[in-house]
């Protein structure tokens, strides 16, 4: 059996994340920072410009005139949105992969992780807080942790599942029993060799056990919510299903009914339609 020090270890083999998305969260979180600052940073990533110019000229927006520059890319999405594409564009490859070990195929973990992120701005909104750019980073990487423990995770299903059934734990909980770690403390591990802010480091060390976090609260909390909502919705819920604590005491906190968990999962649908439009996703 793998020690944690192996799961660690070939998870840190992973190529790092892209540092100019790392400049382009920081300068877009600021708001003193400029769009020539945002493009200047960018615009020699051939990668990140294309995709931007990919999805603004895209059958969603059905522009007349192609947009044909970052510059005016920024221009017209605005800093907010240019960034949820960017990373969006910049996950794809890792979390569209069929990940066997949670009964994940190609393409559901993406589909969640996005349905996370979406719904950072859509709760947002309700709760009257800032749409801060690390709430939908947070969201849309809080799962990363399944794609790296996945193999060890299929290796072990038949003890982890006894272990569920026998002593009627959540699957995060067998998973840590079983392999000395589970998907949300390795995805956090990961996130913080990448020197992501520590805010979205404990939004997804909590993004299952948010009455456990020490600070943060706020972001935890949110980064629940949104995972648990997207779960609800049927969206690549896996093996560990709907293993959720503390959800009556987060809705009482932000004063939340049933009524709006429902209008959140109406508004997502929508949503997530223009999403897989702008990505050409079938």
């Amino acid at each position: 059996m793998n020690s944690v020090e192996d799961i660690i270890k070939s998870a840190s083999q992973l190529p790092p994340f892209p540092a100019v998305i790392h400049r382009a969260l920081s300068l877009i979180n600021n708001p003193n920072s400029s769009r020539r600052e945002v493009v200047e940073t960018l615009q020699y990533d051939q990668a990140i410009t294309t995709n931007v110019l990919k999805v603004c000229n895209s059958a969603y927006y059905g522009l007349r005139n192609p947009i044909g520059s970052l510059e005016d890319a920024v221009l017209f999405l605005g800093f907010n949105q240019l960034f949820e594409i960017i990373l969006c564009g910049a996950t794809g490859s890792t979390l569209e992969k069929a990940v066997p070990g949670y009964d994940l195929a190609a393409g559901e973990l993406w589909k969640h992780s996005v349905s996370s992120a979406l719904l950072t701005d859509i709760v947002s909104k309700r709760l009257k807080k800032d749409q801060s750019p690390l709430l939908f980073t947070a969201a849309l990487i809080h799962d990363i942790g399944k794609v790296m423990l996945n193999s060890y995770v299929k290796e072990q299903f038949q003890a982890i599942k006894k272990l569920v059934q026998i002593k009627g734990i959540s699957f995060l909980a067998a998973e840590k029993d079983v392999l000395g770690i589970d998907h949300a403390e390795l995805s956090s591990l990961v996130i913080e060799q990448w020197n992501f802010p520590r805010e979205i480091i404990q939004a997804i060390r909590y993004h299952h056990t948010p009455l456990l976090a020490t600070s943060d609260q706020e972001i935890v909390y949110q980064i629940y919510l949104c995972n648990l909502i997207a779960m609800l919705t049927g969206i690549g819920g896996g093996v560990d299903g709907l293993s959720y604590t503390g959800f009556d005491k987060i809705m009482n906190y932000y004063n939340l009914e049933e009524k709006d968990i429902e209008r959140f999962m109406a508004q997502l649908g929508d949503e997530l339609e223009k999403v897989e439009l702008m990505f050409q996703v079938h």
